[in-house]
């Protein structure tokens, strides 16, 4: 389906779509990408709502995650956690 707009062009209900998945997409990654040590850093997310556990899960853990700040804190999630714990955040370290 189509929409006319006002200068005579045409835009798809897709492309819009499409648009504002990007738009959100770079929005998360800002958002992800912000150093929780800058001065202006965001308050920490819950551990509900990073839905954050003391266990790992499926072989993923804290203390094999890029935002683990040893022994037992995180870039992006308020302390304390366990290095052996899990949230829906979690990026392996590489290498």
């Amino acid at each position: 389906m189509t929409k006319e707009i006002n200068d005579n062009q045409s835009i798809s209900r897709r492309t819009i779509v499409q648009g504002a998945g990007a738009l959100a997409g770079l929005a998360t990654g800002f958002v992800v990408s912000l150093d929780a040590n800058d001065a202006g850093a965001q308050t920490k997310m819950s551990h509900e709502v990073a839905k954050y556990q003391d266990s790992p899960k499926n072989g993923q853990e804290c203390s094999t995650c890029t935002n683990l700040v040893p022994p037992d804190a995180c870039r992006i999630i308020a302390s304390p956690i366990s290095p052996h714990g899990w949230c829906q955040f979690y990026v392996k370290k590489m290498g």
